[in-house]
């Protein structure tokens, strides 16, 4: 028996032809096999299911969560698209009807400043030839020197006034040309008395008539230049 328990046994040589002693036996060691050790599937391959597991789930989780959030996203924008675009067309049609009114108050305060201006312009015009037409009536109904010359004086200070005053006034367009007609018709008036009152002072009835005959076609002028500024003016 070997000392070496590990050795199963002696291997015995064959002899050797020509009869010499065969060598020593040689033992034959059988190598030491370490026992095998079952390994653990469940732990080996429980951490790899789960990293496979997990690295599943996450590229699940985090395209649902892109799903998700993209969906709410977009549902997001889609809301504030269309709110925006309703702002705009309301702030549209805001600014268009902001623009309609305004247009329609420039031209409202633009219709009342002409109005007033038109206004102005008539009474001036009938509160001073109301005055020329009453001191006219006074001239030609005298009946003597005197009040003759104080209503011929008074007619003609009226009407330069008067003239003065046309003048310094603003003249709405479309009354115009009936302006100028009644500026022509005031410059004649005052003219026309100038030698009438020349007459007067002086003893020449020929310039007494002359200016007489001027004065009532210079007051026929003023007479229908204020007609046509009533048709104007209605």
């Amino acid at each position: 028996m070997a000392i070496n328990t590990e050795i199963e046994g002696i291997v015995a040589l064959r002899p050797e032809p020509n009869g010499a002693s065969p060598p020593e036996a040689v033992q034959v060691v059988k190598p030491t096999v370490a026992p095998e050790v079952v390994a653990d599937v469940a732990l080996s391959q429980k951490p790899i299911r789960a990293h496979r597991r997990r690295a599943w789930v996450l590229p699940v989780a985090i395209g649902s969560a892109a799903l998700i959030t993209s969906g709410t996203l977009g549902g997001f924008l889609v809301s504030t698209i269309g709110q925006r675009d309703t702002a705009r067309h309301q702030f549209a049609v805001t600014q268009t009807t902001l623009m309609t009114t305004g247009e329609q108050l420039a031209a409202a305060r633009g219709d009342a400043a002409t109005r007033k201006v038109t206004s102005d312009y008539i009474t001036l015009v009938a509160v001073n030839s109301g005055r020329a037409v009453a001191d006219y009536q006074t001239l030609v109904t005298c009946t003597s020197y005197s009040p003759c010359r104080t209503a011929a004086q008074q007619t003609l200070s009226d009407l330069q006034a008067f003239q003065t005053q046309r003048a310094a006034a603003s003249v709405p367009p479309a009354l115009s040309n009936a302006d100028g007609e009644l500026r022509d018709g005031l410059s004649a008036a005052i003219a026309a008395l100038g030698e009438f009152i020349t007459g007067q002072d002086n003893d020449d009835l020929s310039k007494l008539k002359d200016g007489g005959h001027k004065l009532d076609a210079a007051f026929s002028t003023i007479g229908k230049a204020e007609a046509a500024l009533g048709t104007a003016s209605s």
